[in-house]
């Protein structure tokens, strides 16, 4: 038994100390993100979670109204002077649901989340105002805290200090005309509930964080093509459906590229090289690439290049000069040559990649080692 304890202890230890280094390699990946990756980040988090923040402010809002009742006792069975306050939340709910319906702005949304749990507290402390006995707005401060935990699902540690900041100079403003006479409780009691609340959203962002990264990976797996590391054809489909581009404002062209007599290749040096080849023209076709460019394998021994800010004749021009340093080139596995297909994007990513493919498949017919421009 001694030794089975201490087996169990030891097994217990190790996994408290990897679940450390996993946190610490997570945090360090986090201050290693630029300012774009987190904004991705967050927003990806801001979309994941805000259903949940808005139907739980919601509902805290329209739960809210309940506190009448307490207000009807302490005030000795009169409801009306803090009826008024408590209902006050209620427009200011309609104009939050009003404008998170037309922006999906992750930045707006965590900006109208702690709007509105701010206009909460204020309607409080308005009621509060109105109370014979305050000795209670303790109890009704406390209660926030689980509030800016929910928002903080949506929010980064940043956002949940400023809040705070904001929450206790509300609460000493109110004091003025409030006169909590148990002001040292209700700040002795919101402080740790502060600390507490802005360490569970460290942890929480790096627990999705954790799930981020898995994520990223796993679309970076669909959408990559394993042998040549280029973009694979669901990635373009995706495209397709979505009919989505990177720069819809600027020129675009397609360019598809077919290896000649492929199957030669196969059946005179193997499979292998054959593979060899592909990998080959794949990584040619990313070095010759522009920043904003997209190389994807089509299938088989055909790739596909979407051109950004790049005319149908500037595409013709880079492909033609491509093919002619793929027929020279000396370094690949074996001596090969490309044909290729050049078409304008016109608002639809169907019909472009109809239309690149029977350019291709022009370029075929008219002998290969060519390039050809649809129109």
């Amino acid at each position: 038994m001694p030794a089975a304890g201490t087996i169990l202890l030891g097994n217990i230890m190790s996994e408290n100390t990897w679940n450390m280094m996993k946190i610490f390699n997570l945090i360090r990946d986090y201050r290693g993100m630029s300012g774009r990756e987190k904004q991705t980040y967050y927003q990806t988090k801001c979309d994941y979670y805000q259903y949940f923040v808005q139907m739980a402010l919601v509902l805290t809002c329209i739960v809210s109204l309940t506190f009448l009742v307490s207000d009807y006792k302490l005030n000795q069975s009169d409801i009306w002077p803090t009826l008024i306050p408590r209902l006050s939340i209620l427009p200011a709910l309609a104009v939050y649901l009003l404008i998170l319906r037309k922006d999906r702005s992750s930045r707006l949304k965590v900006f109208m989340d702690y709007l509105l749990a701010h206009l909460i507290v204020i309607a409080t402390i308005w009621a509060i105002f109105h109370l014979q006995d305050r000795v209670h707005a303790s109890e009704g401060f406390t209660m926030m805290n689980l509030i800016f935990l929910t928002i903080g699902y949506c929010s980064s540690p940043g956002d949940c200090i400023l809040s705070y900041i904001i929450f206790f100079l509300e609460i000493l403003i109110s004091n003025q005309f409030n006169h909590y006479s148990n002001l040292d409780v209700i700040m002795s009691l919101q402080i740790p509930c502060a600390i507490a609340v802005v360490l569970g959203q460290v942890s929480l962002n790096m627990v999705y964080l954790d799930h981020y990264k898995m994520e990223c990976q796993l679309q970076k797996s669909l959408n990559l093509d394993p042998l040549t590391q280029v973009f694979n054809r669901h990635k373009l489909e995706e495209m397709i459906q979505d009919n989505k581009i990177i720069h819809a404002d600027e020129p675009l062209s397609l360019a598809m590229i077919d290896i000649d007599f492929f199957k030669v290749v196969n059946d005179t040096y193997g499979h292998y090289v054959g593979d060899e080849t592909l990998i080959y023209l794949g990584r040619k076709l990313k070095e010759k690439a522009g920043e904003h460019d997209m190389v994807i394998r089509f299938g088989g021994e055909e790739f596909i290049v979407l051109m950004n800010h790049c005319t149908p004749e500037e595409a013709f021009q880079r492909i033609d000069s491509f093919r002619g340093e793929i027929e020279k080139d000396t370094n690949s596995p074996v001596p090969f040559q490309i044909s290729a297909g050049i078409a304008e994007y016109k608002g639809n990513f169907h019909k472009a990649v109809l239309k690149v493919d029977y350019a291709l498949y022009q370029a075929k017919k008219r002998g290969r080692n060519q390039v050809i421009r649809e129109g």
